[in-house]
Formats: C-alpha cells, sequence, structure tokens
C-alpha cells in the first residue's frame, strides 16, 4: 500500500474540494496520482479489471495512468494530485478511516493551505501531506513483529528477503508449520503471499539503492535478491509500473 513505503518522494501539483451530482464520467491515464478522502459518497469506480465501491470516510490512492470509469449520485470530496518518484502500482488502494474526523481535519487543511497561497504554502503542503500519510500508516500498520504463529517466519523473512536462495518451504519451518498451512495463515494475516510480500520487500529496497545513485542497476538487483536481472527487471516494473532503466531516469 501506498502508505508503507519509509518516505514517499512527491510534488504536489494541486488540492481541490470536488462536489458531483448525479454524475458519470471517464479518467483517461492521467499522469499524476491522486489521494482522496470522501466526505460524503457513494461512488462506483471501475477499471479494466476491478471495481471498487467508495463511501463516506474512504480514503483512496488512485496511481497515475490508469483509466477508469466513474459514476455517484453524491461525491464529495477533497483530492491531493501529485508525482511521485520512489512508489507506484496499477491498481487502486483504498481503506476506510477508524478516525475520519482526523482525515477530514488534514484533508481540509491541505486545501485551505493550497487555496490561501501564502508564502511558503508547498512547504507547508508538502508537510501537511506528510502527516497524512503517517496517520495512514497509523491506521493500517501492524507491529512489525506483532505475535502470532508466523512471528519466527516474519523476523526470517525480514532479516534474509536479500537472500535469493530462500524459500517459503524454509520460511514456514521457522514457525514449525507446513508450507501449505504457513502461506494459509500469511494470506490472511497480510492479505497477500508470502512470495509477494518477500518480493515487495526487495523492489522497495532496489529502489531505495537506485535513488541513492551509488551502484549500477546489475548490483541493485544483486544487492536485492535477484541473480537474474532480466527477471529483477521484470519483477521491478510489476511492481513499480515502470523498469529500473526508467525509474533511473526519472528519478
Amino acid at each position: 500500500m501506498f502508505y508503507e513505503n519509509d518516505i514517499i518522494n512527491f510534488n504536489i501539483l494541486d488540492v481541490l474540494e470536488l462536489k458531483y451530482k448525479n454524475s458519470s464520467h471517464n479518467n483517461y491515464g492521467r499522469n499524476f496520482n491522486a489521494l482522496s478522502f470522501r466526505i460524503r459518497s457513494d461512488a462506483r469506480i471501475k477499471t479494466s479489471e476491478n471495481e471498487y465501491e467508495l463511501c463516506d470516510n474512504s480514503i483512496a490512492y488512485i496511481p497515475a495512468r490508469l483509466s477508469y470509469y466513474r459514476e455517484a449520485s453524491r461525491d464529495e470530496l477533497i483530492v491531493v494530485h501529485f508525482d511521485s518518484t520512489n512508489y507506484s502500482t496499477k491498481s487502486i488502494e483504498y481503506f476506510y478511516a477508524a478516525e475520519p474526523e482526523k482525515f477530514e481535519a488534514l484533508f481540509r487543511k491541505i486545501y485551505l493551505c493550497w487555496e490561501e497561497k501564502a508564502p511558503g504554502y508547498k512547504y507547508t503542503c508538502s508537510a501537511i501531506l506528510n502527516e497524512i500519510f503517517a496517520l495512514c500508516y497509523a491506521q493500517n500498520h501492524r507491529e512489525k513483529y506483532e505475535k502470532t504463529k508466523i512471528q519466527p517466519s516474519l523476523e526470517f523473512i525480514t532479516k534474509n528477503y536479500k537472500n535469493p536462495d530462500i524459500t517459503i518451504g524454509e520460511i514456514a519451518k521457522k514457525s514449525f508449520m507446513s508450507e501449505v498451512y504457513f502461506r494459509k495463515l500469511f494470506k490472511e494475516e497480510y492479505g497477500i503471499s508470502p512470495q509477494k510480500f518477500i518480493t515487495n520487500l526487495r523492489i522497495q529496497n532496489a529502489a531505495g539503492l537506485i535513488s541513492s545513485g551509488y551502484y549500477s542497476l546489475g548490483e541493485i538487483a544483486k544487492m536485492s535478491g535477484y541473480n537474474d536481472y532480466k527477471y529483477f527487471s521484470v519483477e521491478f516494473k510489476r511492481v513499480m509500473g515502470v523498469s529500473p532503466s526508467k525509474y533511473t531516469y526519472n528519478y
């Protein structure tokens, strides 16, 4: 999810308060990301692969270059449009606020700041957006080593995910369970497979190394757990939406 990055590099392009009634329209691959808080809404968003219902108090991240169709009898929201250089996905990510009043206060704060355009307002808005990311993280993040049946395996993953020879069977043994049962519990806990979890850690590590500017892409692939650069490139593009070389150029 977008809020799981330690730091998201971004450039705010616009902040808008929108109010629609009985509306429907298509969006075709906009070249910016959107993060929104819906105050009152019954919006339905359809992409080529999924359909989403974004109701009151939902926070949604819509990535750049994603085409979708939106319809709603009412849709009142505040949305931040921004560029990002170190996070990309091909699908909409969303959740419902457990404390919506805190989110609404921050989204209104960034909107008013952007509208007033006082000296240094872009710095202030960037700080508020970071507050929003932090609140998203605080609501959704589980402690990394929360005591569950698979805790030993989680610790093993975080220490060894850069090892290209690591296997799910080996990881499952750390929690004294079969691979099949481990996969089941892991998916229930984190919503994705353990292999995808490992891949995400590897690609986030690679993105950070690219951002440092100190290593070649071949070196970064090996330092992130990939012996095969072509496979690394395929995985990087699947997760980040662009190839490693294009990511390097954009960064």
